[in-house]
């Protein structure tokens, strides 16, 4: 017993004389170029990093910041201010990096001093690295049409294997850690298999049109077989910033062809306003424990976040508390639910009288007829819709255009190109925002207008364009509400343009 009692001493002895790692990390920045208020950064909970978990801190007035970080383990710290990416630091314990951010240019404008800064900048090379800079459908879409899943699976190795090579060869030198490597050879694995979870989905989503090109079975066995190689219990795949589009393929996998739910039934599910609710229990099914909590709080903060304002999510949030009422994803998603809140109590309020509809809006079958029925010299036109978050962000900056059309004494035009069902929320959209002006959901006939009015060019919105009375273009393309001083400018010189000519492209 005596002997026994010393053995432990010893052992403990040791482990009190053994240093744990240092878990503070230091980023330093340097920010040249065009200095933003604020550099938002994930914040790592338990090693996990998702685009919408996030801190913030503030450069100074020469573009300096620092960000002060404690973790246990290598992870990924990726820097933006909203959905402009600016690049990832691959953090481990104890370690310091330097940065430098050019905000004007996106292709070399993140530099990265440190002992790994060969790897940290392998790994910013690659657009596809988070939910912010790509998606798998980008790395999947170069086999739309081809008809051999052998074929697909071999080309998505090979490319996979060429990318994993280089960090292994980095790692062979001595330039990054196991731990580094460990962490980027996960995520990029997982990645490639999200890439091929990918082609397999966007062939079911085909078939309902009978344009898949990969059959029931082909593409049933390419999916299915991703999981096998890569499981969703595996822990490390939370520490990658894939986790949550990879779970979701998989529990699209499980709905889909698993359990052979089809278009019509979801169909039905998302008219009840119950698609989110389907989406989660069938979450609830397939996952559990610390899995099911951080996807069920991611999934809350990216539909929130989309800003579709549905209130079914305000109810799946008091679940998520109450089933999770210690969770430290709460307060991330808590900022995306809020405004859901306020947009609700929003349509109780008494109508802005300054919002107009215009009457038999549904008939209107071109630019020009709308424009004419606005009695206006000159007229701006917001092409959006309800779902186009960029569209909404736009939003914001409505108070300096307002201010500004008033000065320049013109009308105010916003042209929906949202579907008949969308009615209700296009309705709601434009008291909660308080859309100012004359309102447009376009038909069918005044889309096809403005789709001969882009010619070649790809519809895309938001689309702002200036007219003159009677509906003829004078800007195209006019500037947005986030560049004022541009579109300023534009106003300012459309006034000498002669009746019917287009002032710009």
């Amino acid at each position: 017993m005596q002997r026994l009692l010393l053995i432990l001493i010893g052992l403990l002895s040791l482990c009190a004389g053994k240093h744990m790692p240092d878990p503070r990390v230091i980023i330093t920045g340097k920010i040249t170029g065009t200095i933003p208020d604020r550099i938002e950064y994930t914040l790592p909970v338990n090693g996990i990093t998702y685009f919408g978990f996030e801190n913030s801190v503030q450069p100074d007035t020469l573009g300096n910041f620092k960000i002060f970080l404690s973790i246990e383990k290598a992870c990924f710290i990726e820097l933006s201010n909203g959905y402009d990416a600016y690049g990832t630091v691959i953090a481990e314990p104890g370690m310091n990096y330097t940065l430098n951010i050019n905000t004007e240019n996106k292709k070399k404008g993140f530099v990265i001093a440190c002992k790994s800064k060969e790897g940290q900048q392998l790994y910013n090379q690659n657009i596809n690295r988070s939910m912010i800079t790509g998606n798998f459908e980008e790395a999947a879409a170069e086999y739309r049409n081809d008809s051999n899943p052998d074929r697909i699976k071999e080309s998505i190795k090979k490319r996979h294997e060429t990318e994993i090579a280089k960090y292994r060869k980095l790692l062979s030198a001595g330039v990054i850690s196991e731990d580094f490597y460990n962490l980027v050879s996960a995520d990029r694995s997982y990645f490639y298999a999200g890439a091929q979870s990918s082609v397999a989905l966007l062939n079911h989503l085909l078939s309902e049109r009978n344009l898949n090109t990969l059959d029931v079975q082909a593409y049933s066995i390419l999916w299915g077989e991703v999981f096998e190689d890569y499981p969703v219990s595996d822990p490390g795949l939370m520490r990658s910033p894939w986790f949550f589009y990879f779970t979701q393929s998989y529990l699209r996998y499980k709905a889909l062809i698993e359990n052979g739910i089809n278009f019509n039934t979801l169909s039905e599910i998302r008219k009840q306003g119950l698609i989110h609710t389907h989406n989660i229990n069938i979450a609830r099914k397939y996952l559990s424990g610390t899995q099911l909590e951080y996807y069920y709080a991611a999934y809350l903060y990216y539909e929130a976040a989309n800003k579709n304002y549905e209130k079914e999510l305000i109810e799946l949030f008091e679940d998520f508390k109450d089933h999770y009422a210690l969770s430290e994803y709460t307060h991330f998603v808590e900022s995306e639910i809020i405004p859901i809140i306020t947009f609700h109590k929003k349509q109780n309020e008494a109508p802005n009288e300054r919002i107009h509809v215009l009457d038999s809006f549904e008939s209107i079958s071109s630019l020009k007829e709308a424009a004419k029925k606005l009695d206006a010299e000159r007229v701006y036109v917001d092409v959006w819709a309800t779902w186009c978050g960029p569209c909404k962000k736009e939003f914001t900056h409505n108070s300096a255009l307002y201010e500004l059309l008033k000065k320049e004494g013109i009308a105010m035009l916003y042209v929906s190109v949202d579907k008949d069902e969308k009615h209700g929320k296009w309705m709601e959209m434009m008291k909660y925002y308080q859309l100012e002006g004359y309102h447009v959901r376009a038909g069918s006939k005044l889309i096809d207008d403005l789709q001969r009015l882009r010619g070649g060019d790809a519809f895309t919105i938001p689309w702002h364009i200036l007219t003159d009375g009677d509906g003829n273009v004078l800007m195209k393309y006019a500037g947005a509400p986030s560049a004022i001083q541009t579109l300023e400018k534009q106003l300012s010189e459309s006034r000498h343009v002669p009746d019917g000519n287009t002032y710009a492209e």
